[in-house]
C-alpha cells in the first residue's frame, strides 16, 4: 500500500509576513490618486483575492471610470518603495522550516504576486518547494485556483493538503479545492 504523502500550504500576508497592513496603505494612497476611496474592514475582509480584483471591486463600488492596470501599477510602485518594513511571523516561520526539516513538502499561495513574494522570501530567509502567486492563475480566492495550482506542482493530491490561512476568502478557497485548513489569527 502507498504512503500517503501530505504537503502544507500556507498564505503569505498575514500568515508568514506582516504585510497587510503596509499594503492597504499602498492601495490607499494608489485608489485616492485616482479618486477611489477604500474600506478599511472591507479590503482585509477580501484579503487573498488579487491586487487586481481588490482594485477592480473599490472602482466599481465607488462607480469611477479608470484603468485598473495603471493603478495596480502605482499601486506597485509605491509598495516597492515601502517593502523593507516587513516582518515574519515567527511561530508560522519556524513551523514551516520545521516542516521543511522533515521533508514535508511546502509551498506558498498567495494573492499578491511572485514580484511581490519573492523579493520579501529572499529577504527574510524563507524557503519553500513552490510558490504560487497571481500570476500563476486566472481567479484569485475564494476560488481554488491558488491551492490546486500548489498542490499540482508539489505533486500532492488536494484532498492531503493541509492550507495555513487567515481570511475568510482564503478558509472558502482551501474548502472548495477539498483540503483541510487551519486558521491563523495575529494577535500581535
Amino acid at each position: 500500500m502507498k504512503k500517503k504523502r501530505y504537503a502544507y500550504i500556507f498564505d503569505f500576508d498575514g500568515v508568514l509576513v506582516r504585510t497587510m497592513e503596509a499594503h492597504f496603505q499602498c492601495y490607499k494612497q494608489a485608489l485616492k490618486e485616482f479618486g477611489v476611496p477604500i474600506n478599511h474592514k472591507q479590503f482585509f475582509h477580501q484579503a487573498g483575492m488579487t491586487g487586481q480584483e481588490q482594485i477592480r471591486y473599490f472602482v466599481e463600488r465607488a462607480g469611477v471610470k479608470a484603468d485598473i492596470g495603471e493603478i495596480y501599477r502605482r499601486k506597485r510602485a509605491i509598495w516597492d518603495k515601502n517593502r523593507h518594513a516587513i516582518t515574519t511571523i515567527d511561530c508560522n516561520v519556524a513551523f514551516l522550516r520545521m516542516l521543511r526539516a522533515a521533508d514535508v513538502p511546502v509551498a506558498i499561495a498567495s494573492g499578491s504576486s511572485r514580484r511581490t513574494i519573492l523579493p520579501i522570501m529572499k529577504q527574510l530567509g524563507i524557503e519553500t518547494d513552490v510558490v504560487v502567486g497571481a500570476d500563476d492563475v486566472r481567479r484569485g480566492k475564494p476560488h481554488p485556483d491558488l491551492f490546486l495550482c500548489a498542490a499540482k506542482r508539489l505533486g500532492v493530491s488536494p484532498k492531503y493538503c493541509i492550507v495555513v490561512e487567515d481570511s475568510d476568502v482564503g478558509i472558502d478557497a482551501a474548502r472548495a479545492a477539498t483540503m483541510k485548513a487551519i486558521r491563523f489569527y495575529d494577535n500581535e
